[in-house]
């Protein structure tokens, strides 16, 4: 009889624990919409914090750092098209107080001389005494368009072919520039003129580029450069 309760009791313990496994779910529920509605307003004092640009309910403007103009006689590298080949060339930056211009010329191809009318900067490959490839900058009181005359009337005599056409350069704008070819009169045989009229102050900038026609793509190419980085340094 003692062994009969005991199974029975054993048999019923066993009834309930499976039907305790079979109520069990098989996976966790989703959350709740009302969970995800709770977490909302942590996101909106979130998006309610001031700006840091904010302060005692002002906007502070954001601040653009200035960027510098090179110093006079700092020297970087720079690279320029060649017979349509790329070079890397060596600049050096120069500020004439005295004439009101900066630029940047090659030191290294390049001798630059400074005299009370102007600069002129010289190839190194040229004889100092009879240059042929060279670049002179220098100030004139007159009034731009009179003086682009007055030079136009100068090359007409010593070249055949004198062409007058409007200019912009990248760091000054629009300016006159005068090509002359074809030299006679005692204009050196081969010689090309190209000179740049620039209007600055009362007066103007004249730029004379000299070279050759064997080296109008190479000394010519690199004084177009370094006229388009010429600047007025009260323009």
């Amino acid at each position: 009889m003692k062994k009969t309760i005991i199974t029975l009791t054993i048999i019923a313990a066993l009834a309930l624990s499976l039907a305790g496994c079979s109520s069990a779910p098989a996976a966790e529920p989703e959350t709740p919409a009302a969970e995800n509605e709770a977490a909302a307003p942590e996101a909106q004092v979130t998006a309610d914090v001031p700006s840091p640009t904010e302060e005692d309910g002002q906007t502070a403007s954001p601040e653009t750092p200035a960027v510098p103009g090179r110093q006079d006689g700092e020297r970087f590298e720079a690279v320029i098209m060649l017979e349509g080949m790329e070079e890397k060339v060596h600049y050096e930056h120069i500020r004439n107080e005295a004439l009101g211009f900066e630029l940047d010329y090659e030191y290294e191809d390049l001798e630059r001389r400074t005299t009370d009318d102007g600069e002129c900067f010289l190839s190194r490959w040229d004889s100092p005494d009879d240059p042929w490839n060279y670049l002179e900058l220098r100030y004139d009181q007159g009034n731009a368009d009179l003086v682009a005359d007055a030079m136009k009337a100068t090359l007409s005599g010593l070249y055949e072919t004198v062409e007058e056409e409007p200019c912009t350069l990248d760091g000054v704008g629009d300016c006159i520039r005068i090509d002359a070819s074809g030299a006679k009169n005692g204009a050196p045989a081969g010689s090309l003129q190209s000179v740049y009229v620039i209007p600055a102050g009362e007066g103007c900038l004249v730029a004379a580029a000299h070279c050759t026609i064997e080296s109008a793509e190479g000394f010519g190419a690199r004084f177009s450069y370094m006229l388009n980085t010429l600047s007025l340094l009260n323009g």
